[in-house]
């Protein structure tokens, strides 16, 4: 009984060492699953720095995206600054029309005369399809509301082409034209000098009461007139328009 026992015991002790093996080699396996076939835990330095070397090369993409944005908002600020320093150029004042002062008042009137007319327009059509008012009273108040619209239409065509002020830079270069717009605000457009045709070329002479400004870039056509506008500066206005004949 005691010689099967020993025998027992010593069998026990024979396949531990195998089973050792067996469970060293099947953490080995495992090990190497669970990395998907990257180095084992002994190449743990290679492991810790790959993370780290991605961190760095995110960086140097960062800083070189942050680098082309910055440039392109350089340029777009150059551009700008290159525009506004344009606008901002030192103008000589050559030719003023003190009559636009009065043009402004008048063309911002007649807007407020439209706008009125229209607003009492609705009610009377409401009125007299009530039978509360006569056809008279509504054909009046319609006709005047047109009558109106077209006055507005073409005072506002004929003031938004009279040229208030004529400037020329100092370099002689550029030509600033300021005008009245729709609502009687001023508008002033910018040129260079090549652009604007001559009075000669035009076939203008200083007897008549409006003269065309025109430009060879531009199809639209701004007036003046000399009969009763002030040439402040003789000679720049003789570089920009040529001689009066």
């Amino acid at each position: 009984m005691a010689a099967a026992w020993l025998c027992t015991v010593r069998t026990k002790l024979c396949m531990a060492p195998a089973f050792g093996r067996c469970l060293q080699k099947e953490l080995w396996t495992r090990s190497w699953r669970r990395g998907d076939a990257r180095p084992p835990w002994t190449f743990g330095t290679w492991e810790c720095l790959q993370p780290q070397n991605q961190q760095v090369s995110g960086v140097t993409s960062y800083l070189r995206t942050q680098s082309v944005c910055l440039s392109h908002l350089a340029a777009a600020a150059a551009v700008q600054q290159k525009a506004v320093d344009g606008r901002t150029e030192e103008f000589k004042l050559v030719y003023r029309f003190p009559g636009i002062k009065y043009c402004r008042v008048v063309s911002r009137l007649k807007l407020l005369q439209t706008a009125t007319t229209m607003v009492t327009l609705p009610p009377i059509w409401y009125l007299y399809l009530q039978n509360q008012v006569s056809q008279n009273i509504f054909l009046y108040t319609t006709g005047l509301a047109v009558f109106a619209g077209a006055m507005l239409y073409s005072m506002s065509y004929f003031f938004r082409r009279i040229i208030g002020f004529i400037y020329l830079s100092e370099t002689g270069q550029t030509v600033r034209v300021a005008h009245l717009t729709f609502w009687g605000r001023r508008n002033d457009i910018y040129c260079p000098i090549e652009t604007v045709v001559t009075l000669d070329e035009v076939g203008d002479s200083k007897e008549e009461l409006l003269l065309q400004f025109k430009r060879y870039n531009s199809p639209d056509i701004l007036y003046f007139t000399v009969k009763y506008g002030q040439i402040v500066d003789r000679e720049k206005f003789t570089q920009i328009f040529g001689e009066l004949v």
